[in-house]
């Protein structure tokens, strides 16, 4: 498929089909308010009986996926749970991409601003795995092969990556308690908003398209993720973790 040609994701579908079986087309990846409800859906505070160590497990499992997914495609030494890889695409295959719409130094910037995401995410597992210590969960098995077909996939993947970070993080600080546990999530939600933002932009859309960002529960996030098929198979300390989140 060549660089202006439409997105595809799994079993050829289009960019749009793509994000609706994974539960995050249109007005979810832009920040619609129709599928995500109202803006006031995901303040914090919260009657289950849900513990933080289980939300941090949820937003590591999230961080493994987004730090495999960049490794795999622009290479790197990875850290615990994301393996080494050569990766799929070099610097010249980012800055010669057609899907750029930017020219000059921004095009230029791209590759490195596209590994500067890749070391956030891989800092992110790093802060997790250290902070959960023996209760962090080991990474799934993932399998990013056709979204790494070529670079506009790689990076609309990557686009709806980030958004679904976003929304993750934003839909589970309700079910978080310590007031240091709110502080970093919110410190990493922040940093994923920023990577979104880029993405879109680098995808042709609004970097800001609405004054909310909502939020999703993990039960939808985890649901979405499965439908990318991204996952090949999980440990069963995850799988656990999964049926149990609200």
């Amino acid at each position: 498929m060549s660089e202006s040609t439409q997105f595809t994701g799994t079993d050829g579908d289009t960019r749009a089909s793509f994000l609706r079986k994974a539960g995050l087309g249109g007005a979810a990846l832009v920040g619609g308010g129709a599928l995500l409800g109202r803006p006031d859906a995901a303040l914090a505070g919260h009657s289950d009986n849900v513990p933080d160590v289980d939300i941090l497990n949820f937003a590591l499992t999230l961080e493994y996926l987004e730090a495999t997914f960049y490794t795999q495609g622009l290479g790197g030494p990875g850290t615990t749970g994301v393996p080494s890889s050569r990766g799929r695409f070099n610097r010249g295959a980012i800055t010669g991409a057609k899907v750029f719409r930017f020219s000059g130094k921004n095009r230029g910037q791209a590759y490195d601003l596209l590994t500067d995401i890749r070391d956030h995410e891989v800092t992110h597992v790093d802060f997790f795995v250290g902070a959960l210590g023996a209760s962090a969960v080991g990474p799934c098995k993932f399998d990013f092969s056709k979204a790494l077909k070529d670079v506009s996939t790689f990076l609309a993947t990557a686009q709806v990556l980030e958004n679904t970070g976003v929304m993750a993080y934003d839909g589970a600080i309700r079910y978080v308690d310590a007031g240091d546990n709110l502080q970093n999530g919110a410190q990493i939600a922040t940093v994923e908003a920023r990577h979104a933002a880029y993405l879109n932009l680098v995808n042709g859309d609004s970097p800001f398209p609405a004054a909310f960002d909502m939020g999703k529960k993990p039960s939808q996030i985890i649901a979405a993720v499965k439908a990318t098929g991204f996952i090949v198979s999980c440990p069963p300390e995850v799988n656990a973790l999964f049926a149990r989140l609200p």
